[in-house]
């Protein structure tokens, strides 16, 4: 196996267990790859403030994929070299849908957590992401400018919400997908995680060819089809795993599935 010009990294169900930690043999895979050249990346949906001590821990120094592709920020100050706001009508129309199902939506707005009303799902990812948000009418905002919305419910109850938004946004409007099976994210237009490794590849001079990527979910498809090597982690969905030959099936993210294909890069 080739080490990588440039290595994409999804973070939960990837280099993160079921109970959200990160493992030594992982963290010091990360950093013998990133020590002997390789550019490492994290591609996420969170937001940059929850991904910072993470990203302090790995003690990376380059770019980060946040919010699904919608923001690209570079360096351990954060710089913000790329953020797309999703569009206005269209977030006003996922608002009203998700108040008429009366399911739980939270939004970043640039960096910023916010919400119209506290209840068991949201409190559970504030807890889990680590920050803390505040509640705010949407109806008072003049400008939505959110860079990213999720709605939290039941898989039965988001793919019909998913599908009348599709349907009514094109996807040059919208982008619609889950992070987890109890998550529909929101955001611009064609974004994606993809997208973000275009153009972070575009920013630091590196042929995409010459990168891998990792991930476990439905929303690292894109990153893992731009990329020019991709492992999918074992405990993806079948639906997922069945795209990709079963040499680039990883182990799970709780057997350092990530680490032993790292591992393998260095050797």
């Amino acid at each position: 196996m080739i080490q990588p010009e440039a290595l994409f990294l999804d973070i939960d169900g990837t280099i993160l267990k079921s109970d959200h930690s990160l493992s030594t043999r992982v963290a010091e895979a990360v950093t013998a790859l990133r020590v002997t050249g390789t550019l490492v990346c994290l591609a996420t949906g969170r937001s940059w403030e929850a991904l910072k001590p993470l990203y302090d821990r790995l003690e990376l120094q380059g770019p980060t994929i946040c919010y699904n592709g919608a923001m690209i920020v570079d360096g351990p100050e954060g710089t913000n070299v790329f953020e797309k706001d999703l569009d206005e009508e269209a977030t006003r129309a996922v608002i009203i849908e998700a108040r008429s199902l009366k399911l739980e939506i939270v939004a970043y707005r640039h960096s910023d957590l916010v919400y119209e009303r506290m209840g068991q799902e949201i409190e559970a990812y504030k807890n889990r992401v680590k920050i803390p948000g505040y509640a705010v009418d949407f109806d008072t905002l003049e400008k939505l400018e959110f860079t990213k919305a999720i709605i939290f419910s039941e898989p039965y109850r988001l793919e019909p919400v998913k599908e009348a938004l599709e349907k009514r946004f094109a996807p040059e409007r919208l982008s619609a997908m889950y992070s987890e099976p109890r998550f529909l994210e929101l955001m611009g237009g064609g974004i994606d995680k993809g997208k973000g490794l275009l153009e972070v590849c575009r920013i630091h001079n590196i042929d995409p060819e010459k990168t891998t990527a990792m991930g476990d979910g439905w929303n690292d498809l894109a990153l893992l089809e731009a990329a020019g090597d991709a492992w999918v982690m074992g405990g993806a969905p079948d639906g997922l795993k069945a795209r990709f030959p079963s040499n680039r099936i990883a182990l799970s993210s709780e057997e350092d599935g990530a680490a032993i294909v790292m591992e393998a890069m260095l050797e």
